[in-house]
């Protein structure tokens, strides 16, 4: 006999569980029930406040290609919130690179090819897939509104990204 109620059950309990990432600031500590969050393109944001004022936690995995560690200026990294002038971080840390090897293997197979030649490993030199976290922390004069846009630019591309309330 099957258990049928069982599978409701675990779907419900991981709805739950899951709940907007957590975020870690530059000193490695969690971001604990942010205000208000946005997401874009790998790039997180919270907002957060506390006795020592209103703060933006920005997480972005930044790819680094072949490897290597872009070293960013703080002239590369800016946040505007609606005001004239944008900020730049109050802090920033940048996270170790972590690489992950592509397939060997080439789009090419499938489980059911009869040619078991096309799932060859193609003698091609294999690439990693390599990225690091940039984490920043942006003083804020007042808590934004939801809804409210907010423009990260980051070495010279800018991304806007819709704040909404954290449930």
């Amino acid at each position: 006999m099957k258990s049928y109620w069982l599978t409701p059950i675990v779907l419900l309990a991981a709805a739950v569980a899951c709940g907007p990432p957590v975020l870690y600031d530059t000193a490695g500590r969690p971001v604990k029930d942010p205000m208000l969050m946005a997401q874009v393109d790998g790039l997180w944001l919270a907002v957060d406040s506390s006795a020592a004022g209103v703060r933006a936690v920005l997480e972005v995995q930044v790819v680094a290609p072949g490897g290597q560690l872009k070293s960013w200026d703080r002239t590369d990294l800016e946040l505007w919130t609606g005001a004239a002038v944008p900020l730049s971080p109050a802090r920033l840390r940048e996270g170790n690179v972590r690489c992950w090897p592509t397939s060997p293997w080439g789009a090419r197979c499938r489980t059911n090819t009869v040619d078991e030649s096309a799932c060859a490993p193609q003698m091609q030199p294999r690439e990693a897939e390599c990225y690091y976290i940039l984490c920043a922390e942006f003083a804020l004069e007042r808590v934004p509104s939801p809804g409210e846009s907010i423009v990260v630019n980051l070495g010279g591309v800018q991304r806007v990204l819709q704040l909404a309330v954290v449930k």
